[in-house]
């Protein structure tokens, strides 16, 4: 099956941690026996090599400076959507329509996947009523959440759900986020991204010279890596440290990522008395990212339902480190703790709760064998589960599917 992957955002070099996921995601269906034709707006530095699928860009506006959609730019804090970004909407769908179609004719494609309902799914929606050709559509998470906020969005993504041959998610709740508008459709499924348990494995490789580079001697460390946004909920976590810190003072956080929410962050970590405990070390180039994971003794990812009622899918960040045998300490919600179990792969605490972070941080760190037996069944079940070749034979199954319904 030939299949074109619509989207506004992907990792546009080696180093660049903008939804990548979607590489992973691409990866899986061309080991599965797929071709991919990857379809994204252009972007200044978009520089990729050596991938097994095509990758087709398109301009949208001009200057080239005003290409601001994408590429987690779109939203301010993950809440909202930044007002100058609506004007340039009607210039991505239009002209992202017109690559679409010229790509389905040139590439003689089989089946559009479309990632994010709200732009994309529109694109995909008139492309395939001009071609014939059907379309699935994934739900990664933001456009979930705006198609059940704004009446107008979530009208226009139940008549995309509905011309689609299929709707799928990583999460459980996104995807009943678009049902739960009225929707149905002939195949639907939640099936996670993939993780390239090759890449991302146990290693020692280049831990050292981090742990020289941030001076952390012999601390047992901390990670948490994300957006600065809300609903990923670091603020809670910094509120648990204090707690942390006073009974063990040799830990260190590091903090990944970059987002609205930086200086807000930054303060409250000062305010907490954290300055030497807590480190926030900006974005993590994708290339060097598993040696951060490897460096960790504990990864930490405290998601929370932020106050507009976003929430994240199933961050990768959790499937990655499990990958390189990493103990998890997770927030107990939809999506995000659906591979794990609490007290054998990880510690679930609830959302919003500081305290029982800070416990269960503390119980982590304070028994190196109950960190590597969580790491080694958290290996285990990446490779035999959640690989790129294990997910990439359920989306041709879901694929498949949602083809012979067309």
């Amino acid at each position: 099956m030939k299949i074109c992957v619509l989207t506004h955002t992907f990792p546009r070099n080696s180093s660049d941690s903008a939804a990548a996921f979607m590489k992973e995601f691409c990866d899986s269906l061309v080991k599965g026996g797929d071709e991919v034709v990857v379809v994204t707006p252009f972007d200044k530095i978009f520089n990729r090599q050596g991938d097994p699928f095509k990758i087709v860009t398109f301009k949208y506006i001009w200057p080239e400076s005003l290409h601001l959609l994408g590429y987690s730019r779109s939203m301010e804090a993950d809440v909202t959507i930044r007002k100058i970004n609506y004007p340039l909407l009607p210039f991505l769908i239009f002209f992202g329509l017109l690559k679409l179609i010229k790509v389905i004719k040139q590439e003689k494609i089989d089946l559009i996947s479309v990632h994010w309902i709200l732009p994309n799914g529109l694109t995909a929606l008139i492309a395939s009523k001009l071609t014939g050709i059907p379309y699935v559509v994934t739900l990664p998470g933001t456009d979930a959440y705006l198609a059940g906020k704004y009446k107008f969005f979530g009208w226009i993504a139940k008549i995309i759900a509905k011309n689609s041959k299929g709707l799928f998610s990583n999460s459980k709740w996104h995807l009943n986020k678009i049902l739960d508008l009225g929707v149905k459709v002939p195949v639907e499924a939640v099936i996670t991204y993939p993780v390239d348990t090759n890449k991302f494995h146990p290693s020692k490789v280049g831990v050292e010279n981090l742990r020289a580079k941030y001076d952390l001697k012999d601390n047992l460390i901390l990670l948490a890596v994300g957006r600065l946004v809300y609903k990923k909920g670091f603020d809670y976590l910094i509120k648990a440290m204090p707690k942390v810190v006073k009974k063990l003072p040799n830990v260190r956080l590091l903090i990944g990522g970059e987002g609205d929410l930086y200086r807000a962050w930054k303060d409250l970590s000062l305010q907490q008395g954290l300055e030497d405990y807590v480190y926030f070390i900006g974005a993590i180039p994708r290339d060097e990212i598993a040696k951060f994971y490897n460096l960790a003794d504990v990864v930490v990812t405290p998601s929370i339902i932020d106050q507009e009622g976003n929430v994240d899918g199933r961050p990768l960040v959790i499937l990655e480190s499990m990958a390189c045998g990493k103990s998890q300490i997770v927030t107990n919600l939809p999506g995000i703790s659906d591979a794990l179990t609490n007290g054998v792969n990880a510690l679930l605490v609830d959302q919003k709760n500081s305290d029982m972070l800070a416990e269960a941080i503390l119980k982590l760190l304070s028994s190196p064998k109950l960190r590597v037996e969580m790491g080694e069944a958290n290996r285990k079940l990446a490779v035999e589960r959640l690989s790129v070749e294990k997910i990439g034979e359920r989306y041709i199954s879901f694929f498949k599917k949602a083809f012979l319904k067309s």
